[in-house]
């Protein structure tokens, strides 16, 4: 009687909670849900381009902290979401720097802060673009060129 290869799979999967590499701690999400992508965590927030890309949500639309939550996880095709112990005290810091401003909304079930981004975070959100648009591309690129090397697709 054959094995179920989903089965094995699944078993093989779970050794390497104590990897080298994928018993780090950015990697255990993956390890329960591997639907997660772990190196959209990464660059997202080890990096400094959640702050930036929050900027760029809030000048589209005034949103609310799940709601942004909610873009990210549509943005990344439900790969990776933040918590919101990520997210609620990086729109603090947003707001004390006045790059963004919260309010409450009553309407609804249950009043919610709703956040919107203020000239200064436009500005902002304008030369961070300016600044990083190379270094984003170039990693785009270096990072396409290390997969395709490690995977070897020609």
């Amino acid at each position: 009687m054959k094995k179920d290869p989903e089965e094995f799979i699944n078993k093989r999967f779970k050794k390497f909670k104590n990897h080298l590499i994928f018993g780090k701690r950015n990697f255990q999400p993956w390890i329960k849900n591997q639907n997660i992508n772990p190196y959209i965590n990464m660059i997202l927030t080890r990096s400094g381009l959640l702050p930036l890309f929050i900027l760029y949500l809030l000048q589209k639309e005034e949103l609310s902290g799940s709601e942004i939550i909610d873009k990210i996880g549509g943005h990344t095709c439900s790969t990776w979401s933040p918590n919101s112990g990520i997210i609620y005290p990086l729109l603090w810091k947003l707001d004390k720097n006045n790059f963004a401003e919260c309010r409450w909304n009553f309407e609804g079930k249950h009043p919610k802060k709703v956040y919107k981004i203020t000239s200064k975070g436009k500005k902002e959100y304008q030369v961070l673009k300016i600044i990083l648009k190379k270094q984003l591309v170039e990693a785009v690129g270096i990072f396409k060129k290390i997969s395709k090397d490690i995977l070897s697709i020609k």
